[in-house]
């Protein structure tokens, strides 16, 4: 194999549109004999130019790495972003970092993908310049969700109004996040619904306040995701009880993924009054999860 087909992005999510790229890369790739390989950058460049200081992102690096690679791609490349890449000329991208270094022979890149300085490389340069630097391009329209265009933006949206249901029809797949267990105030223990309490990275999307039912590592589990107003507490944390389930986790890692939101965040007139909804949220759990 000489060349490789090179698909461009950020590829937060891994979403369908991102998907669609990646197996129209693979399959050019195999008809073409040649590598695959999917250049992405991190950190995302809304952050390294100030448009999003408080950017957070749909999973962590190694997360977007093994979601490219489960679809067939033979090769990820992470670019470093810097303020030095954002000003290379598209051009000088094209030559030095796609044709010389990456060994490009068939670009495939998103309907709006655009790269080097002033954002000025997109499909029409690259179009312009294949026959003289002898490669093939090809764009990939958008994949839409009903009425709307499918984007990690998008995406970050549903989460935050606790959407999930439009979040899994856009990335294909039910949403998740994993944390480490830290110490809690153990108030969950003692209404009988022992909650691991989940650190996560500060740059990782989260669901919108709310309780959910979720697989904790696989199994079922019901996951408060806000604030402990019943107990005075304002506090953002997420919670997770997994039912049936009675092991110490402290220091351990958990895959949190989100299937369906149960109810609002509520405070309560009293704690027998939580304890009776928490009855009703584990049988609502069990039959979200079990259907």
């Amino acid at each position: 194999m000489t060349g490789r087909a090179i698909t461009l992005g950020n590829f937060d999510g891994v979403h369908l549109g991102h998907i669609a790229l990646l197996q129209k890369t693979q399959a050019i790739a195999q008809s073409e004999s040649l590598s695959s390989l999917a250049l992405s950058y991190h950190p995302n460049p809304a952050i390294v130019l100030g448009k999003k200081s408080d950017f957070t992102y749909l999973q962590t690096l190694e997360s977007r790495i093994q979601n490219i690679l489960s679809y067939g791609i033979q090769e990820v490349e992470i670019l470093p972003f810097t303020t030095e890449l954002s000003e290379m000329e598209a051009e000088d991208f094209l030559k030095e970092i796609l044709l010389q270094k990456f060994q490009a022979k068939h670009l495939i890149i998103g309907y709006n993908h655009c790269f080097g300085k002033n954002r000025r490389g997109n499909f029409e340069l690259l179009q312009s310049l294949s026959k003289e630097y002898d490669y093939q391009v090809s764009q990939v329209e958008p994949v839409f969700a009903g009425e709307w265009k499918i984007s990690s933006s998008l995406i970050r949206d549903f989460l935050k109004n606790g959407d999930l249901a439009n979040t899994k029809v856009c990335l294909g797949r039910n949403y998740k996040i994993e944390g480490k267990v830290v110490e809690g105030r153990k108030e969950g223990r003692k209404l009988g619904y022992p909650t691991a309490n989940l650190k996560i990275p500060q740059d990782i999307v989260i669901p919108g306040i709310a309780v959910y039912a979720c697989l904790a590592n696989g199994r079922p589990s019901m996951t408060n995701v806000g604030t402990k107003p019943t107990f005075g507490d304002n506090t953002i944390t997420i919670e997770t009880h997994i039912l049936d389930f009675d092991e110490n986790l402290y220091g351990r890692t958990i895959q949190l993924e989100f299937v369906e939101k149960i109810r609002e965040v509520t405070k309560f007139p009293s704690l027998d009054a939580l304890m009776e909804q928490l009855k009703k949220d584990e049988l609502i759990t069990r039959k979200i999860l079990t259907s």
